[in-house]
């Protein structure tokens, strides 16, 4: 009996101890549960402290406030990309990283004077023939035509019709040359290889049928005897005075204003490609029709001369042959003196020994494996020189740059397009174009394979090594850049119709509304695993007054749990939102560089605003919360300098309808 009396104690103290071990687990886990609530502070969270695993909130609630921003990321998963960062959005930009605002970028006709046309002819190539005198002459191709625009003349003039319909050219200056003459030389792969002087007058009088003198400016520039293009008409002139020139007869009427310049000269016997480039004084062609894996190169300062003897000797021209890789050869670039010759899967580098002997080097990038290496390009015009490198697109949808590695002595190829990966596996790049300008690289590509034209545009910043959102809502054909006004600007042709536009600094596409937004990530502030709420949300920023900004909250997945907008408008009659002010200047200095040109206040309007959203905010509990900047219409300017969500712990925890048995 005593023996039974100790068996029952000793299991009433096994049972004891259970019970006790199971109640210092439950108040472990307790415990645990409030110190990540009681978080980094009582104070303010930040976008660093949000993305720690281990912060939390205080019981009370914590603002976690959002001040840097970090660009356009789509690889990872919503809640995994970086602080500042987000997942979607269209037409916006990060600038320096310190603000939000829609794209300072839109376009209007050009020249301003055209009439838009509707025809269905997309702008195939555009280039700036910069001459020896610093003049700027763009020129363009469509259709079967040939066109350019000198800063002389209000319109593009046709410099030469009967191509090939649709065909690519490819441009390349070549001013240091035997002749010392400014020339731009072309090509089409059909057509004979071309060249050009720029030499252009404009009409003072108006020329008709039968005329014998035409009139113009001046014809300083162009020989005694020749034939001259105007109105798509050639006509030869056989005698010129400083302002005229003599005819046998006009069989065109054209009216003064209008261009005149020097015709086209053709070279038959030189190859007939599509792909130039110059370097060190030689012209170098390929995308010929007949043979796609061969480069050719010219003699030494005359781009006209392809001829070469057996053996070739120093200074003459030749020609290389690249079988390796497969195809033919997508493009060329220069970089650090260096030339790149890029295929499909494969680079090379080619150089010129420094002796008499005058020899090609030869040197893959990366030697060809043979299986199915795709280091190489996928279109000509998606190759350029910027930011200290040569951006180009691999088949495999890669966006990379070559350019050298500190404390590497070679080039390297690195994918800069790997944060946003899906974006760009989804865009069709066979026909992409590409530019670099003011520190950003543009390239633009279909958004479907089924799409007419380029139209949308990646936009990567080389000094943050980050990207702004895509710009929507632009057809590209080509880009160029070009100088008419003493400025460097943008043009591009589009590539839907036969019109050229030049880009501008605020957000105005033509006479279409801009359509912008920018959606923060997933934000869990430290607590993946915890329910909260909302009970104020703060942003702060500038506004100008013709603009709406729509702020929308989405709690859970894409507003799975509840979405909150609301429309904010510059022009609402209570203005106590906005801080308006003519700016504090005691004495009336003006430092040079303290406001900030073309976002400033004083030139587009933009006034500083500071907005609570927790008027009949109803609490509902939520695990991850986004905010999104929005706006559509025409010259909507806003910016976002920081925005920030006040969180209080949910006492419950989490949702109890999501527990499952653990067997």
């Amino acid at each position: 009996m005593i023996i039974e009396t100790h068996d029952m104690v000793e299991q009433f103290e096994t049972k004891l101890k259970l019970a006790s071990f199971v109640l210092s687990a439950f108040t472990f886990i307790a415990l645990l549960s409030v110190a990540v609530f009681a978080g980094i502070n009582a104070g303010n969270g930040s976008a660093e402290d949000a993305s720690v695993g281990g912060a939390g909130l205080a019981d009370q609630g914590q603002w976690f406030v959002f001040d840097q921003f970090t660009g356009y990321q789509t690889k990872a998963d919503p809640q995994k990309i970086a602080p500042g960062g987000n997942p979607v959005g269209q037409n916006t930009y990060i600038n320096n990283g310190d603000r939000i605002s829609v794209r300072d970028l839109g376009y209007e006709l050009f020249p301003a004077t055209a009439t838009k046309s509707v025809t269905t002819s997309p702008i195939t190539s555009m280039h700036t023939f910069r001459k020896r005198d610093g003049t700027n002459i763009m020129m363009g191709s469509y259709s079967d035509k040939l066109v350019y625009k000198h800063p002389d003349v209000s319109q593009f003039e046709v410099l030469e019709n009967g191509y090939t319909s649709g065909a690519d050219f490819g441009f390349a200056d070549h001013n240091t040359n035997v002749d010392q003459t400014s020339y731009v030389y072309f090509g089409n792969a059909v057509e004979a290889y071309s060249r050009w002087t720029g030499n252009v007058a404009v009409l003072t009088d108006n020329v008709g049928v039968g005329s014998t003198t035409i009139q113009v400016d001046d014809t300083t520039l162009f020989p005694a005897t020749g034939t001259i293009t105007f109105c798509e008409t050639d006509l030869a002139y056989s005698a010129k005075t400083a302002t005229t020139f003599t005819i046998a007869a006009s069989t065109v009427d054209c009216d003064s204003g209008r261009g005149v310049a020097q015709v086209v000269e053709t070279f038959p016997a030189a190859p007939k490609g599509n792909k130039l480039l110059v370097s060190d004084t030689r012209m170098f062609v390929s995308g010929v029709a007949s043979s796609t894996q061969t480069l050719f190169y010219s003699a030494i300062a005359d781009a006209t001369d392809f001829t070469f003897s057996a053996p070739r000797t120093a200074e003459q021209g030749g020609l290389i042959n690249m079988p390796e890789g497969g195809g033919g050869i997508v493009g060329m670039a220069l970089d650090e003196g260096v030339m790149y010759v890029f295929k499909r899967n494969l680079i090379k580098s080619v150089t010129f020994t420094q002796d008499g002997d005058d020899l090609p080097i030869v040197k893959p990038i990366k030697p060809h494996d043979g299986k199915s290496q795709t280091l190489g390009a996928v279109s000509d015009e998606s190759i350029f020189s910027g930011g200290n490198g040569i951006i180009f697109i691999t088949p495999n949808n890669e966006i990379m740059s070559l350019s050298r590695v500190e404390s590497v002595d070679y080039p390297q190829a690195i994918p800069i397009s790997d944060i946003i990966k899906p974006t760009a596996d989804a865009i069709d790049w066979s026909e992409s174009v590409g530019v670099y300008w003011k520190n950003k690289g543009y390239i633009s590509g279909k958004s479907t394979s089924e799409s007419i034209a380029n139209d949308t545009i990646l936009v990567y910043d080389f000094r943050l090594n980050q990207w702004d959102s895509p710009i929507l809502g632009l057809n590209i054909g080509d880009i160029a850049i070009a100088n008419f006004d003493g400025e460097e600007e943008l043009y591009y042709g589009d590539g839907v119709t036969t019109n050229f536009y030049k880009f501008t600094e605020i957000p105005l596409d033509d006479e279409y509304d801009t359509t912008a937004n920018w959606r923060s990530r997933e934000e869990t502030f430290g607590a993946p695993h915890l329910l909260k709420t909302l009970d104020s949300f703060y942003v702060e920023g500038y506004i100008a007054d013709n603009t709406t900004i729509s702020i929308s909250l989405l709690l859970d997945e894409d507003g799975y749990t509840q979405t909150y907008t609301t429309d904010f408008e510059a022009t609402e009659s209570n203005n106590q939102y906005r801080y308006i002010s003519g700016g504090y200047n005691l004495f009336g200095f003006h430092p040079f560089g303290f406001e900030r040109f073309g976002s400033n206040e004083n030139i587009s309007g933009k006034k500083k605003f500071r907005i609570y959203l927790s008027k009949e905010l109803k609490r509902i509990s939520f695990y991850s919360a986004q905010v999104e900047f929005a706006s559509s219409g025409q010259n909507q300017q806003w910016e976002i300098l920081q925005y920030g969500f006040h969180v209080v712990p949910e006492p419950s925890g989490y949702d109890r309808d999501l527990l499952r048995v653990f067997q």
